[in-house]
């Protein structure tokens, strides 16, 4: 199979070799090391199979909103979900609410291990008016494979909030595709 070939679509591939385009030849050794001759020519027939299998490859880049002072107002940042699904295969892009998290605009950044949390938001959009959840089809992004990585923007809020000490707070969301 030749390498670099990613819009192959799923489903089943394979090709009949026979007659003319099989033919064995053999011959015998008589063990002094001279052989029979010319040999035999036979011919047979074998067929080459492959499934291309529905498959998809998620990765991610991080979403960083820099170092602001005071929390008095917003706060945005971009990150991105990078999905490489075969040919043809439709798939849906969940983001979890994180470790300390409610929903998709109540994830909550933790700093260290302390009980000091700064709320955050992802969306789907870049006016940041529609969350991206965990609920199909109602707060994800769907798409269709096309065998090439597909890069999706996450926009991400931090809205205004009593400012907590500083530090460096974090969070993991869990991205799932389902396919």
């Amino acid at each position: 199979i030749l390498p670099n070939q990613p819009t192959t679509p799923p489903g089943v591939f394979s090709s009949v070799f026979s007659g003319a385009h099989t033919p064995f030849r053999y011959g015998f050794d008589d063990g002094n090391g001279c052989g029979s001759g010319a040999g035999t020519t036979a011919a047979t027939s074998f067929t080459a199979s492959l499934n291309v299998a529905k498959d998809c490859l998620v990765s991610a880049t991080n979403v960083n909103f820099g170092s602001p002072g005071i929390l008095s107002s917003n706060v945005d940042a971009t990150g991105a979900v990078n999905v490489t699904c075969s040919a043809t295969t439709p798939y849906s892009v969940s983001l979890g609410n994180g470790l300390n998290g409610t929903a998709p605009t109540a994830r909550r950044m933790r700093k260290g291990v302390g009980t000091e949390y700064v709320t955050y938001g992802l969306y789907r959009d870049v006016n940041r008016l529609l969350p991206w959840g965990e609920t199909i089809p109602t707060n994800t992004v769907a798409g269709t494979g096309n065998g090439l990585a597909q890069n999706i923007p996450v926009y991400a809020t931090v809205p205004p909030q009593n400012t907590p000490s500083p530090g460096t707070y974090t969070d993991t969301v869990v991205i799932t595709v389902t396919y």
